[in-house]
């Protein structure tokens, strides 16, 4: 029973204790839990639509890394680059697809951020698939962009703004006589949809400015336009890929040249316009949107939801000028707008650190009140020190007519006395606290208890000569006051206690003097520390002012030799010619000199083919090959894209110049290796002389160019001198361009159709439409000269896109009259095919449209196939999947091989005009007999064109052909007689 009670005692000595812990545990847990997994850093995948190196893109990242390394716990950054601008291409989408597959299929993404519109789009097609439905923060997309985002679930970020109404006010802030705005953009999708926005913008305003867009002029135009513009205008400009003619060049480049042409300022709209020409303005930074941003993606990493966070529309932009532009205009900078950020201000030191000198001189100047302060308290120390020590020695004589407290005790009996001045000091009645048989002990501050009868000890002990202590007591407010103590034992013959008596001062009052001595020293001695840091700083800001100066110079070095030399094949670049050829002229007023144009054929389609960066192998081998001709007395100069200029000075005569042009084209015929590849070029030339075709470098240049033109159009592959019937021909074809420009806006071009009849039952199978050009000023035009013309200055992109659109309405038109079944052929340049939206823009057309892909067929020349057939064949294959024909134009005058022409995704052949008008010859009959049957045996629809006889209508219908077309049916008809000849035939 004993025993029992034993343990159970001791069961239950520990199980409380155990059963306390476990709750415990259970109740941390959670926490401990929780805590480790805010821990794990979160990962955060940065996807940017451009490549590194692109300003834009640069700035947007360098913004999005600050913001998010500067957080406490920082998130672990992934960053892609989808380089669209450079490839925006199928192929590029794809490698990106599997790349991030690949990368991420085991690495959870807790938050996306884009940048633009690719990268958008990309993220929200693919990040369920591959980046685990994590929420998207986006930026530099705009409003349209944001509100054509059909499924906005666990998404937010930033919309970039293009508003060009504030950049206007401040420019008018600073020139009141401002009237005219010249608007720069190019044709592309986004740069007509942002120029026509900025546009109505200005428009808005309702200032009455002039606005004036540029975006029909190439760049030589938009160059000389604004290089004499009056003082009461201004030059905007948007984004710039393109001029005019399709010509691509940097946006910075241009912006750099602009700005150097321009007699007035030019305003941009992006702040990578700086440190390239760039006036100022209110301009959109690519670095506050990555900011803004990346603080979205740290709430949604802190546990708020994508949803619930409001898209920010503001707050993104800079207003930013640029000292040298203010410079170069006479502008000064107190006509900016308040509030205006300037760049590029030259360095003052007092202007940069303006704050700090400031600083310094109040922190010296309170430094020095400082220390007078505290000589100030340290005399009063003295002074009251002297003054006690006087006290001292007068205490016997006026104890009682001073502050001063007598105290007194009988060792016998050990009874306290205090006097007067004691109880009014600490505010208590006599006996209150039983002062007199110690009760004064309990009103001893505890911390100062054990000093004091420590110090009383040593001296009753004999151990000190006299009794001295400093220790605080309690009055009866509360408030503790410090007591100076003093005194002395008296002993009798025998050494026992007599009598132990003393006095009590009250040093409260300088206590809080030494107590803020001791505070005035420590700040003192901490001030001292930070100006000797401080000190140091400046040493370490000027040390780096020095090394800056260096580092600006090598710059200045560096941006000079990039000013007048190309960074891709390190040649001297168009500067540089400009330059030497002017130099040369003022020099040599007598002199002789041969200017040679060269142009590589064809390398657009290189560059489409294989890529850009063999493209850019390709010129630098060019460059290089260039060199290696030389005889030591060229100066080689790359002018620009493909083109390179060859200046020859002192020449002897005609045959060295000719001597010198055939050495190139046959230098240029050997092929040149490129990786694992060999390529065959050629090249074309035109050549000036020097007085002869010109007095100027820009007159040079320009009959230079023209003759390397003319050699293109003799075949390409050879040289042509520069003659003044080519300026004739130049002129006649500036003039047909010029006026081709405004074809479509004046209504000037119009469709005829030719029918296609089907031989074996005599139905109308369908029209081909045909372009034709009737010119006010010029009359009609031939569609062989204009069409070759809008080719070369890629106008035939919106020509083009403007038949095929005229078409397709036509034919549905025809049906909805009820001529039902009618199909429409439509030739397609090989300009269009090259584009990468040529596809999406042929269904487009049919969707707006309403026509039937069934309807609608493409004819494509035999030598488009050739030249590109890897670029475009995968384009028509997809076209003929949704059921649109494919024919082959002009077949059997090109050189495909029949096991080429296999590979083609084409539907019908048609068979070239010139066989069907000379079938009366046998070759030719055989020969015609023979495309049909190939055409039938490759399950191919065969179409006979230029059919003007009954006799070749008989022929085609024994050799089975399925479609004719020509004068023997009809000439082409214009579009409102189309519908009348229908009704005719019918009725016939």
């Amino acid at each position: 029973m004993g025993v029992g009670r034993f343990h159970l005692k001791g069961l239950q000595s520990w199980l409380v204790p155990l059963i306390l812990c476990v709750m415990l545990w259970a109740f941390l847990y959670p926490t401990f839990t929780a805590s480790a997994e805010e821990a794990l850093p979160k990962n955060v995948l940065v996807l940017h639509s451009y490549q590194k190196g692109f300003e834009w893109t640069d700035e947007q990242s360098t913004g999005i890394e600050e913001t998010l390394k500067g957080t406490g716990n920082v998130p672990l950054i992934y960053t892609e680059y989808m380089d669209w601008k450079r490839y925006p291409s199928q192929e590029n989408l794809q490698q990106l697809y599997n790349r991030l597959k690949f990368k991420y299929q085991n690495s959870p993404i807790d938050a996306i951020i884009t940048t633009d519109d690719a990268a958008l789009s990309f993220a929200l097609k693919y990040r369920q698939e591959l980046l685990h439905d994590a929420p998207i923060i986006f930026s530099g997309v705009n409003e349209r962009g944001v509100a054509s985002i059909r499924d906005k679930h666990n998404l937010t970020g930033v919309i970039e703004q293009i508003n060009s109404s504030q950049t206007i006010q401040m420019a008018l802030h600073i020139n009141p006589l401002i009237r005219k705005v010249y608007v720069v953009f190019d044709n592309s999708e986004s740069g007509l949809s942002t120029g026509q926005m900025v546009m109505d913008q200005i428009t808005s305003l309702h200032r009455g400015l002039e606005i004036i867009p540029m975006n029909r002029f190439s760049i030589e135009q938009i160059k000389q336009n604004v290089s004499s513009l009056s003082s009461d205008s201004i030059v905007l400009m948007t984004t710039y890929y393109s001029d005019s003619t399709g010509r691509i060049i940097e946006f910075d480049r241009f912006a750099s040249e602009l700005a150097d042409s321009s007699s007035v300022p030019v305003y941009h709209l992006y702040d990578f316009g700086l440190n390239h020409g760039a006036f100022g303005g209110s301009l959109i930074s690519g670095k506050i949107q990555g900011q803004t941003s990346a603080s979205l993606a740290l709430r949604i990493l802190q546990g708020e939801h994508a949803d619930e966070l409001p898209i920010v529309t503001d707050g993104t932009k800079r207003n930013v000028f640029d000292y040298n532009e203010l410079r170069h205009f006479d502008i000064s900078v107190n006509k900016l707008p308040k509030g205006s950020e300037i760049i590029n201000k030259p360095f003052s030191f007092y202007e940069t650190y303006k704050t700090l000198v400031l600083s310094i001189i109040a922190a010296f100047a309170v430094l020095v009140t400082f220390i007078f302060i505290l000589l100030f308290y340290v005399q009063l120390v003295k002074r009251m020190r002297s003054n006690l020590e006087k006290s001292n020695e007068r205490f016997s004589l006026a104890a009682y007519g001073s502050d001063a407290v007598i105290w007194d005790v009988d060792m016998s009996t050990m009874i306290y006395y205090f006097s007067d001045s004691w109880y009014e000091l600490l505010g208590y009645e006599r006996d209150e606290i039983n002062e007199s048989h110690g009760g004064w002990r309990d009103i001893v501050h505890p911390e100062d208890a054990e000093q004091q009868e420590k110090a009383r000890s040593q001296h009753l002990e004999g151990r000190s000569s006299y009794y001295y202590a400093e220790y605080r007591m309690r009055s009866k407010s509360g408030e503790y006051k410090w007591f100076q103590a003093r005194g002395k034992v008296l002993r009798n013959a025998a050494g026992g206690y007599v009598r132990f008596a003393g006095s009590m001062i009250d040093v409260t009052d300088r206590k809080g003097y030494e107590s803020k001595l001791q505070m005035s020293y420590q700040e003192l001695e901490s001030t001292y520390e930070e100006l000797t840091a401080l000190q140091d700083e400046l040493l370490e800001q000027y040390n780096k002012v020095v090394e800056n100066q260096e580092l600006l110079q090598t710059s200045e070095e560096k941006y000079r030799y990039l000013a007048y030399n190309d960074i891709l094949s390190g040649l001297p670049n168009r500067l540089s010619l400009s330059e030497e050829l002017e130099n040369f002229i003022e020099e040599h007023p007598d002199g002789q000199a041969a200017l040679f144009f060269l142009d590589i054929d064809n390398f657009k389609y290189i560059n489409d083919t294989m890529g850009h960066t063999l493209g850019d192998q390709l010129l630098v081998k060019a460059g290089e090959r260039l060199l290696e001709l030389s005889d030591g007395r060229c100066l080689h100069f790359r002018f620009g894209g493909d083109e390179f200029v060859i200046l020859i000075k002192d020449i002897d005569g005609y045959s060295e110049v000719v001597f010198c042009a055939e050495s190139l084209v046959q230098g240029f015929g050997e092929p040149f290796e490129l990786n694992d590849s060999s390529v065959h070029i050629s090249v074309s030339i035109g050549i000036a002389r020097y007085p002869e075709n010109g007095t100027s470098a820009g007159e040079l240049l320009k009959n230079a160019d023209i003759a390397m033109y003319k050699a293109k159009e003799e075949g390409k592959g050879t040289y042509v001198m520069y003659g003044e019937e080519m300026q004739r021909h130049f002129d006649e074809r500036m003039i047909v361009e010029h006026h081709l420009r405004n074809a479509i806006a004046n209504n000037e071009l119009s469709l005829h159709y030719q029918p296609l009849v089907d031989i074996g039952s005599g139905d109308i199978w369908g029209f081909e439409a045909l372009l034709r050009w009737n010119s006010p000023v010029l009359g009609f035009v031939s569609p062989l000269s204009f069409i070759t013309i809008a080719e070369d200055c890629r106008l035939i992109v919106p020509i083009g896109e403007w038949v095929l659109r005229n078409a397709c309405r036509f034919t549905k038109e025809l049906h909805a009259q009820g001529y039902e079944g009618y199909r429409i052929s439509v030739n397609i340049s090989v300009i269009q095919l090259m584009l990468d939206d040529f596809t999406e823009m042929v269904l487009t057309i049919l969707r707006e449209t309403g026509l039937a892909p069934e309807y609608l067929e493409l004819e494509i020349t035999e030598s488009i196939f050739m030249e590109s057939f890897e670029a475009i064949s995968s384009k028509l294959e997809s076209l003929k999947q949704k059921g649109i024909g494919i024919a082959l134009d002009d077949f059997g005058t090109g050189y495909s091989s029949l096991s080429y022409l296999k590979q083609l995704p084409i539907t019908t052949l048609k068979i070239d005009k010139s066989f069907i008008d000379s079938i009366d010859a046998p070759n030719n009959m055989s020969l015609a007999s023979s495309i049909v049957t190939i055409g039938h045996d490759m399950g191919l629809n065969v179409t006979a064109e230029g059919v003007e006889t009954q006799d070749q209508l008989a022929f085609l219908e024994r050799t089975n052909c399925d479609k004719i077309q020509g004068y023997f049916i009809s000439r082409p008809i214009p579009e409102k007689e189309v519908v009348a000849w229908v009704a005719a035939r019918t009725a016939g």
